[in-house]
């Protein structure tokens, strides 16, 4: 078998690129400088990062690492590889915020190797290189690099199941014998995919495929799928976990995972996540950031072929590339548009097939006679980081609380990328434009990880209340929680939490039954507290927002 990320059959020559152990080497590089300085420094953000790590530390406690548990109760929404490799890393380094997203950063630097992969088999080492580099430090992917949730190991097995799927020669390669190793290693990593985060790991790939063999009206191609040999692998990789868990706990685990966590989820607002049909454009311009332009000629370039008369069947292995990597994105796209629920992290699995797409344009526009077009992109680029800080800029400092100069201070880094339009003016090459593109966003990330971040714990406040008097709660029991939603409270103090509820008409006995002494609240709702309780507020910490309060007589 060839190697992963060796050019395929529309590939262009290798040029000066080096060996596919240095393209690897230097997207792998890119991606470390990007996402890695200061992983661990920011807070747990709540609450979402609060979840997940907190249930793998809770699976450690328990000594069961199949059956996921969040304040002492079932966790079922979503499935176990994530939970489990977070067990792998506090076994390692101890449960903290680094070991927390280390698995995030890990899939993500997976993520950036295998667009790598799949554009150098698509259309060469050039484009493989560009692409790779560009979905290494891409805003939106960075983003959930550096987050403990699963999003991005999602995305990672849904493109490992893609990338196979083209391996397999069943997109480029129609009539010719197909590679069934290839092909069988798709269906397992669709497998891990649905153990990551549920049927969606099954629906994304299988969408991608029939949004293809329908515009290339080649439904026969279905038939080369090998259902039943592939089936069988998913079954082998995905079914002994949802055993596992039937036998457990019965229906119940059953309802609350396809129905409650999936259903639901997709078909109706109960979680409160409405959004348009058109929620997610914005989500990708802004997430492709610093490559919003180049993404957006790469997709348009495509499109333009595709969409005229006779074109909608083509025969070309790199037009059958370029339609493979619009149903990857469109479909993915459309899915998730039509859903009821809408969050941002939803379209993660479909940016390797942005970034091949922006890595095509990039190609391009090196080999056009003109460099007007390169010119346009560059400054494009550059203004819309000028905007992002003049119209960020003020925002952020109203909401943080900061002056407009430590705003500004944080997001200095972005005038690299006005460097990085001077640079391809005064040299004309494109490469050197993405290498300093890349560095500023590797600086504006460590700015504003090391700096800016951080000082969100005093809004928050949660790491800082919980490590402040963690003696003080060390021999205390459930701590309440009063008007506020803080997940990140049990993984900083190993506690359990109630939320406590206003309409309760007996507080002061809920609170004897339970056993709290502890509550947190926000600070505007102390007096509202204390009328709940019944007991006077002996001691309140305060931080930011929140107070943490000990209620009745002082003493341990």
């Amino acid at each position: 078998m060839p190697s992963a990320i060796e050019s395929g059959p529309a590939a262009e020559p290798a040029g000066s690129f080096g060996s596919p152990v240095r393209r690897a080497l230097l997207v792998g590089a890119v991606f470390l400088a990007v996402n890695l300085p200061f992983l661990g420094q920011p807070p747990l953000f709540d609450p979402d990062e609060g979840y997940y790590p907190e249930t793998a530390r809770e699976m450690l406690e328990s000594g069961n690492r199949l059956d996921p548990v969040f304040n002492g109760e079932p966790r079922w929404g979503k499935p176990i590889v994530f939970y489990f490799v977070e067990c792998l890393s506090f076994d390692l380094f101890g449960a903290s915020e680094f070991s927390a997203r280390l698995p995030s950063l890990l899939a993500g630097l997976g993520l950036a190797l295998l667009t790598l992969a799949a554009g150098s088999f698509l259309y060469g080492p050039r484009s493989g290189l560009y692409a790779g580099v560009l979905g290494a430090s891409a805003l939106q992917p960075v983003v959930y690099s550096r987050a403990a949730v699963p999003d991005m190991s999602l995305a990672f097995f849904v493109s490992l199941s893609l990338y196979c799927l083209i391996r397999s020669g069943l997109i480029l390669n129609r009539g010719s014998k197909l590679d069934l190793r290839w092909l069988l290693a798709g269906y397992a990593a669709a497998g891990f995919a649905f153990l990551t985060k549920g049927p969606l790991g099954a629906i994304l790939p299988l969408i991608t495929l029939l949004a293809f063999f329908l515009l290339t009206r080649d439904l026969k191609a279905l038939k080369e799928l090998k259902p039943l040999a592939g089936l069988s692998v998913f079954l082998l990789v995905a079914a002994p976990w949802f055993l596992y868990m039937t036998f457990r706990h019965g229906g119940v685990f059953l309802h609350e995972h396809f129905i409650q966590g999936n259903l639901d989820r997709y078909f109706t607002d109960r979680w409160r996540h409405p959004g348009t049909l058109f929620y997610y454009l914005p989500v990708l311009l802004a997430g492709t950031f610093p490559w919003t332009a180049a993404f957006l000629g790469g997709t348009a370039a495509v499109l333009r072929p595709l969409l005229r008369r006779g074109e909608n069947k083509p025969e070309n292995k790199e037009r059958r590339a370029d339609l493979f990597l619009l149903c990857w994105l469109g479909g993915i796209l459309l899915f998730f548009s039509l859903s009821r629920s809408k969050l941002p992290n939803y379209v993660l699995p479909l940016y390797p097939a942005a970034m091949l797409l922006a890595g095509r344009c990039l190609v391009r526009l090196e080999n056009a006679v003109s460099s007007r077009a390169a010119l346009l992109l560059a400054w494009g680029s550059a203004g819309l980081a000028v905007t992002a800080a003049a119209a960020g800029g003020p925002l952020l400092a109203r909401k943080l609380g900061e002056t407009p100069g430590t705003v500004l201070i944080w997001l200095s880094p972005l005038i690299l990328f006005v460097l990085a339009a001077v640079v391809y003016q005064l040299g004309r090459r494109l490469f050197l434009w993405t290498a300093v593109s890349a560095c500023g966003m590797a600086l504006l990330l460590a700015v504003v990880s090391g700096l800016a971040l951080p000082r969100l714990d005093r809004l928050q406040a949660v790491r800082s209340l919980s490590l402040e008097h963690r003696g003080e709660l060390r021999d205390s029991g459930r701590i309440g929680l009063w008007r506020v939603w803080s997940p990140s409270l049990l993984f900083y103090t190993s506690k359990t939490v109630l939320r406590l509820d206003p309409a309760d008409r007996d507080g002061p006995g809920t609170l004897r039954r339970e056993g709290i002494r502890w509550v947190l609240t926000g600070v505007r709702g102390l007096d509202e507290l204390e009328l709940f309780s019944g007991e006077p507020l002996t001691a309140v910490y305060r931080s930011g927002h929140l107070a943490l309060v000990r209620l009745g007589p002082a003493g341990p």
